[in-house]
């Protein structure tokens, strides 16, 4: 297992989905990218204020940075290779075209994250990714 890509969010599960990528990727000392999507509400929620937008997008960028440095904090004194990355968008589309992007090995993402719908068994954007890649996953609960 060469590269390994984790989906993080911030959320419970994200950060479960990161311990298991972590451990995972020490045993293979693996090239690692941490992925965070920032969300991309533009299209609907915000006809109306471009100011309100600008303003939650700027709060959600922030919070992806934040998640992403945390994040980082488990790969201190990791054999492998540590890459982030933060894209803006719809986070399913951003995940499958980061997959589609950077070619890992593995595919690590919690099966829930921050949205407040909460799914029977996997989260949407989880159930999204699972059926638009051939890549492996590893959905962590």
């Amino acid at each position: 297992m060469k590269k390994i890509l984790i989906a993080i969010d911030g959320s419970e599960h994200s950060q479960k989905a990161l311990e298991e990528g972590r451990k995972l990727a020490e045993a293979f000392c693996s090239e690692v990218i941490l992925l965070n999507v920032v969300n991309d509400f533009k299209h609907n929620y915000f006809h109306e204020s471009v100011y309100l937008y600008e303003q939650t997008r700027e709060s959600f960028e922030q919070h992806g940075k934040s998640v992403i440095e945390k994040a980082g904090v488990a790969f201190e004194g990791f054999c492998g290779t540590l890459h982030t990355e933060i894209k803006i968008g719809d986070p399913a589309e951003q995940i499958i075209n980061a997959i589609e992007e950077m070619d890992p090995d593995l595919i690590v993402m919690g099966s829930k994250g921050l949205t407040g719908i909460k799914k029977v068994v996997i989260g949407s954007v989880s159930d999204k990714v699972l059926h638009h890649t051939n890549k492996p996953i590893l959905i962590v609960r």
